[in-house]
């Protein structure tokens, strides 16, 4: 290990360092001829894509073609191929942050694919603009894209947000553009994306939405390229000078005379230094303060790839990361270090040898023990070579073993990160990611990463072995699994029940709407349906059902789940349908047939609505005679203030039809009773003319004729309409007291023999105030108890007495006696 810190350079007082993570000798990468190809890499050891150059001519294989995209992991494995016939001529490609490779065209075109070649999307950026000019220059990041064409204009589309392309602003005719970048909105003071433009006289234009600000360089700009952290800007001038500033150009931070042509390719390494790199020459030179720099030459065409912490530099060889030495590998491998980290290495690599001098090294760091013990956990984090790796772990869990109160826990974490970092690094998974974009990313969106590459085995295993639930793993599984399936829909079963048993499996409870949803939009209607009524939520059920046009499925699901306003959902979804004319009158009915929950509701809604047109072709539709009967009725007592007869008689006779064919014959009869009421009304309100009947009942009909001293008429509609005796008697006593007519009652009481007794008579006297009427038809009732009663209610206590006497009844009399007591006693107090 001593000779691991001679291959270390030095740029100014910074040590820097190049290791290999990936041979690529043999791998399908390293058939490419680098310099015949544009290519793009995705950031925290993404895929890298390929895409033949058309300025260029490629000589190293023939079966490299021209409408391909090639797309490869960091350890040279191919992940997928595109064929980009269909798309036009392509200017530019990128990756955006979840690893879907973006491709511009000419025509302002945006297609969207994943790292394997399937197509997801794609934007025509210039559409809602209504702009027809070609691309010129365009930039792609982890969010957007930046497109600037021929006529001067600046499109700006975010990828993340259902919004149209932003036109930012048109740039003079007059002003020839070199090159462009982006300050992403998280770094930007507008908090939006920012286009930054070098210009032909010397400018440096910031563009924000339809503003621009404009900043001088040092001298004429021909590659701009800002710094990961947004903060500062480097760019190569027309002359061959390096300049690194601030992004508001207040202060310039580095001048280097390279004395060069413009580089063809300018990028940073982390945030300290600058790379620039000339294809003809295969020269890579990293450039620091002072006029420090460091060269790296190459045998053919390398890939530059910047992270936030380094560079990925991809060769037809390996895949190398240059970056900063972390201080932790610095104080333990340099030459001549005592740091504790240092010591404790040195002292395990003793202990390995059974050398008694590692003891005495324990002992003489013993009170730095801990701080050696964290150098040498942080030192294995960074390394990517598994043997140094396996020393320095070594190292720490001897130093651990000498420390009695040493935090293990601690420990156990640190591990689990070396763990989780070493089998995503693995060459067969081929993501290179440093410690330092590990801890930027987070665990989450590191199975994220893994996912969308299509790692659900490694992904639920680290899922599993830090104990986050791996739900979303499995779901996103199961998803990809339905979308890259290549079998036909006779398999949809055998995938079906893949899946359930994975799931079964797992005990894992994942969201069943969101892998139906893929299954659907695969194609797989069949599929879709065997998922989804594995979703416990009927909320989540219906709404799908209804995008597949599962509308009876949907229907059933709501009316099981007791849920109005789900039902509610689909009704009104086959109402738009029906408006639509997507589906018919017919078709609408027939789906509701047999479902009484859904038919109620919307009786209930065009009730509401007073949609009489639309219920009464579902009421017939669905054979509800009754209902529409009801309606009829409904309609007769709702308009009783209006005075239209023949709409009275119009809805009776209605009513009476659909009575008549739902088999209620009572009601039909009812209201048969009625027409022939309003007709006998409308010829009496003719003959008699000062007598209202309209919208009377057949008693009030009674009582009205009474009232009007007509009895022989009254009995004759009492016969025509068979009203009992009993209830014809008690209309006339009442109507005659009500309207003070004593002796016409008088009259009526000898007329016959009463069939509903005497008594009535004195009630209602007595109800219209009348004790003395009242008291003429007492001696005519048979009953002597109600009598004697009666008597005492009125104040009659010689009566009473001698009723009490003639039955002979000891205890009544007594009560009379009593009462009458009474009833002086409450008369005094009243004339007090």
């Amino acid at each position: 290990m001593s000779t691991y810190s001679t291959n270390w350079d030095l740029l100014h007082t910074v040590k820097y360092y190049k290791q290999e993570i990936y041979s690529l000798e043999k791998t399908e990468l390293s058939q490419l001829e680098l310099s015949g190809f544009i290519y793009a890499g995705s950031k925290n050891g993404g895929p890298i894509a390929f895409m033949v150059d058309f300025r260029k001519a490629v000589k190293k294989t023939s079966v490299i073609l021209t409408n391909r995209i090639y797309v490869f992991s960091s350890s040279g494995s191919l992940l997928g191929e595109i064929d980009t016939k269909h798309c036009g001529k392509i200017l530019e490609i990128g990756w955006d942050k979840e690893d879907r490779l973006i491709c511009v065209t000419l025509d302002s075109k945006i297609h969207i694919f994943s790292m394997f070649g399937d197509e997801i999307k794609e934007i025509t950026v210039s559409k809602s603009l209504k702009i027809t000019s070609s691309v010129y220059l365009c930039k792609i990041w982890g969010t957007g894209v930046a497109i600037l064409n021929q006529a001067g204009d600046i499109l700006v589309a975010d990828l993340f947000k259902e919004k149209s392309p932003a036109l930012y602003t048109t740039l003079s005719s007059d002003q020839e553009i070199y090159d462009m970048d982006i300050i992403p909105a998280q770094f930007s003071n507008s908090k939006e994306p920012e286009v930054l433009l070098s210009t032909s006289d010397g400018e440096l234009l910031i563009c924000i939405d339809l503003e621009k600000q404009s900043l001088q360089a040092v001298g004429t700009v021909v590659k701009l390229s800002l710094s990961p952290s947004g903060k500062i800007l480097a760019y190569f001038t027309q002359g061959g000078k390096l300049v690194v500033t601030t992004l508001t150009h207040d202060k310039i931070l580095l001048q280097f005379e390279t004395k060069s042509p413009c580089p063809t390719k300018l990028v940073w390494c982390g945030t300290d230094s600058i790379l620039c790199y000339w294809e003809k020459k295969n020269l890579l030179l990293m450039i620091g303060p002072n006029d420090t720099f460091v060269r790296y030459s190459y045998g053919d065409s390398i890939c530059l790839i910047p992270e936030i912490d380094g560079i990925r530099i991809i060769s037809n060889d390996a895949c190398e990361f240059l970056s900063r030495v972390p201080q932790v590998i610095q104080s333990i491998f340099e030459i001549g270090s005592d740091s504790p980290g240092s010591m404790l290495f040195e002292a395990s690599q003793y202990f390995q040898q059974r050398d008694s001098r590692a003891d005495k090294i324990i002992r003489e760091i013993s009170q730095e023990l801990g701080e050696g013990i964290n150098e040498c956990l942080i030192a294995a984090i960074h390394e990517f070579d598994l043997k140094r790796q396996n020393l320095l772990i070594k190292a720490a869990s001897l130093g651990k073993s000498y420390v009695r109160n040493f935090n293990h826990d601690y420990f156990a974490e640190k591990i689990k990160e070396i763990r989780i970092l070493n089998q995503v690094r693995m060459y067969l998974i081929g993501i290179p990611i440093t410690y330092n974009q590990f801890k930027k990313m987070g665990i989450d969106n590191v199975i994220i990463k893994l996912l969308n590459h299509r790692n659900h085995a490694l992904a639920y295993e680290i899922s599993k072995y830090l104990k986050l639930g791996s739900n979303k793993v499995l779901e996103k599984w199961a998803c990809d699994k339905i979308k890259y399936s290549k079998s036909q829909s006779d398999e949809d079963e055998k995938i079906h029940d893949q899946i359930m048993e994975k799931l079964k499996e797992t005990k894992s409870k994942v969201s069943f709407v969101e892998i139906a949803k893929v299954a659907r939009d695969a194609g797989r209607e069949s599929l879709a349906i065997k998922l989804i009524v594995h979703d416990p939520k009927s909320s989540n059920q219906v709404p799908l059902l209804l995008s597949m046009d599962k509308t009876e499925m949907a229907l059933d699901e709501a009316i099981s789940s007791g849920d109005n306003d789900l039902i509610y959902l689909i009704l009104f979804h086959l109402l738009n349908e029906m408006s639509s004319s997507r589906i018919t009158e017919k078709e609408l009915f027939s789906k509701l047939q047999n479902r009484e929950k859904a038919i109620q509701l919307l009786i209930l809604y065009w009730k509401q609505n007073k949609d009489e047109k639309n219920l009464k072709k579902l009421l017939e539709a669905l054979e509800k005679y009754d209902d529409i009967a009801v309606m009829h009725i409904e309609k007769i007592f709702k308009d009783h203030k209006k005075k239209n007869v023949e709409d009275k008689i119009k809805n009776f006779k209605n009513a009476s039809m659909k009575f008549e064919q739902s088999k209620k014959m009572i009601y039909k009869q009812i209201s048969d009773e009625q027409i022939k009421l309003i007709n006998v009304q409308l010829d009496l309100e003719k003959k008699k003319k000062r007598i209202e009947l309209k919208g009377k009942s057949v008693n009030e009909t009674i009582s009205a004729l009474i009232k009007n001293r007509d009895p022989k008429t009254a009995n004759k509609v009492k016969k025509k309409f068979k009203v009992p005796d009993k209830r014809y008697w008690w209309i006339t006593i009442s109507t005659l007291a009500q309207n003070r007519m004593w002796e016409n009652l008088s009259m009526f009481a000898e007329s016959r023999n009463s069939p509903i007794g005497y008594e009535p008579f004195v009630r209602v006297c007595l109800k219209n105030l009348s004790k003395k009427e009242a008291k003429r038809y007492i001696p005519k009732m048979k009953n002597m108890e109600k009598k004697i009663n009666l008597y005492m209610e009125l104040g009659m206590w010689k009566q009473a007495t001698e009723g009490a006497s003639i039955l002979k009844d000891e205890e009544l009399l007594k009560k009379i006696l009593q009462a009458k007591e009474i009833s002086k006693k409450n008369k005094k107090l009243k004339k007090k």
